[in-house]
């Protein structure tokens, strides 16, 4: 009796329900009428042992849940038998109370990946109706729903859609699975793939895994193996699109000014030298204007400079809003501001260049009599040194300051 105490005081502090049921038949309806996410069943009950308990749990809709053992039987024979049967863990009833706890609260804890699971998007081509019906069970029962089936590859790349995994059959009547997952890496190199075939000959694996199948599953199905394979291939996949997200994430940093959210200097000048190399090899000619705020130092001396920061990101946001999505914003450096014009001559760069001092002097803030403003320069490149198309609007936006601020000189 002292494991039902103990399994008892277990359930207590994990926040699990304790059921206690004297047979198979009494357990298996506290099942239907509770909500039950783990089973701690004993190997030797009164009505003999847990085998024809777990059996039948394996036959029926409870088939996933997890059932965990305690027994007092270290036997290796038993142990195998229980494992074979499908059980996650074996525990004996002499282990330590504070592991025993720490094993099963592992099993309360949601998998990140089965949640993400859910969410990701679904293709399987089969053209046996019987296994789509088995793929879309084991779908149903892990609550995955968005999964479109098809029953040919013309039916597939028809659809005009990509998704994020692939349950591909290799033997199919108009084609190969072969040729269809050769086509899928080169068009969505970076979904999971994975081939299902009856076919068991290690050559066929070889050579199917070796064209860009993320994983082999024969048939027929395995309900847990399909699942815990798929798991796996879905976690490299997650893992993969992270580390894609971080590295783009450090690229936009190297590129960025972290105040603003425009390009820094360095990637402007690397820009500028991009479009006058190809303003000289196609005889183009593009634009650049340079901003720079009025009175910015009073600003922050008489606000703060928390506030002189809104005032740099609340400008940033207007030339950022109203530059065309081709053109190349940055902060060239404190309160000076930069844009590269591609393909744009000095008329049509003075034009925008008035659109944002006119959408920055309308800029609203906390200070009702503050008015923010900026002067511009405007130059065109017609061939030399970008140093000096730089300097030349910079020269120019200081005549604008010289002729009373708020006025764009080009």
């Amino acid at each position: 009796m002292l494991y039902k105490t103990l399994i008892r005081e277990i359930s207590a502090e994990l926040s699990a329900v304790y059921l206690n049921a004297s047979s198979t038949e009494e357990a298996v309806e506290l099942l239907k009428k509770e909500k039950i996410s783990l089973i701690l069943t004993a190997m030797e009950l009164e009505s003999g042992t847990s085998d024809k308990f777990i059996k039948i749990l394996n036959e029926s809709e409870f088939k996933n849940i997890p059932v965990v053992v305690f027994t007092g039987n270290d036997s290796l024979e038993d142990r195998k038998r229980m494992y074979d049967l499908g059980i996650v863990d074996y525990i004996l009833k002499k282990s330590d109370r504070e592991q025993v706890k720490s094993n099963l609260a592992t099993f309360r804890r949601e998998d990140p990946v089965a949640l993400k699971m859910g969410e990701l998007s679904y293709a399987v081509l089969d053209d046996n109706k019987m296994d789509r019906k088995i793929i879309g069970r084991i779908f149903s029962i892990h609550r995955i729903e968005n999964v479109d089936f098809y029953d040919s590859d013309h039916a597939l790349f028809e659809s005009g859609k990509n998704y994020d995994v692939y349950i591909i059959d290799i033997v199919l009547k108009d084609t190969s699975g072969d040729k269809v997952i050769m086509k899928l890496k080169e068009q969505v190199p970076e979904s999971v793939v994975i081939a299902v075939s009856g076919i068991d000959n290690i050559k066929t694996v070889s050579r199917v895994l070796s064209i860009g199948a993320d994983d082999y599953i024969t048939k027929p199905f395995n309900y847990d193996l399909f699942i815990a394979r798929l798991k796996t291939n879905i976690r490299a996949f997650l893992l993969m699109q992270e580390i894609r997200r971080k590295k783009d994430q450090l690229e936009r940093m190297a590129v960025t000014d972290s105040l603003t959210g425009l390009y820094n200097r360095r990637h402007i000048y690397d820009r500028l030298r991009q479009e006058g190399e190809k303003s000289e090899r196609y005889s183009s000619r593009f634009s650049i204007i340079m901003f720079d705020i009025d009175f910015f130092k009073r600003i922050n001396d008489s606000y703060g400079h928390q506030f002189g920061d809104v005032i740099l990101k609340k400008v940033a946001d207007a030339i950022h809003s109203t530059a065309r999505n081709v053109d190349i914003s940055g902060r060239y450096g404190g309160e000076e501001f930069i844009i590269i014009l591609p393909e744009v001559q000095l008329k049509g760069a003075v034009i925008l260049a008035e659109r944002i001092r006119e959408k920055i002097a309308n800029i609203m803030t906390d200070v009702p009599d503050l008015r923010v403003t900026v002067s511009g320069g405007v130059a065109e490149f017609i061939g030399g040194d970008i140093e000096e198309l730089v300097k030349k609007a910079d020269q120019l936006l200081y005549k604008a300051k010289e002729s009373g601020r708020n006025c764009i000189r080009f």
